[in-house]
């Protein structure tokens, strides 16, 4: 698997998590990634006009790259996401390949909640 599609796949995987956890957990109002407040206590209130900011998140990556070279058409060199594999009688495979890591993050925001929209009707009905 390439960075890229590594990245993708990782990502899309937190936000489709993300979403099928808010509309499974909806009418339990157990809230995933609730709203963020302007200021005060990191403690949520619903029905609060305070409470209608998302949060960003860092979706943070560590990870060991290895240059590798396609031979079949075209024979590009591209990043691979380097995985170790360990073979069902325990023996290890070595390449002479050279591993770098690199550290990264991308910042996201989650779907928000039925709550963030409500509170933002309330700020700004409040604010006429």
């Amino acid at each position: 698997m390439d960075l890229r599609e590594f990245v993708e796949e990782t990502i899309a995987a937190l936000v489709e998590a993300s979403m099928s956890l808010q509309d499974r957990y909806e009418e339990s109002e157990v809230l995933i990634n609730p709203p963020a407040p302007q200021s005060g206590s990191g403690v949520f209130h619903p029905g609060s006009g305070n409470y209608t900011f998302r949060h960003v998140r860092d979706v943070e990556f560590d990870v060991a790259l290895t240059v590798g070279a396609e031979t079949s058409g075209g024979g590009r060199a591209g990043l691979k996401v380097f995985s170790a594999e360990i073979g069902a009688s325990g023996e290890h495979a070595r390449s002479s390949e050279q591993v770098s890591r690199v550290k990264f993050s991308i910042p996201i925001t989650l779907r928000p909640t039925k709550y963030e929209w409500s509170n933002r009707e309330l700020a700004e009905g409040a604010a006429r």
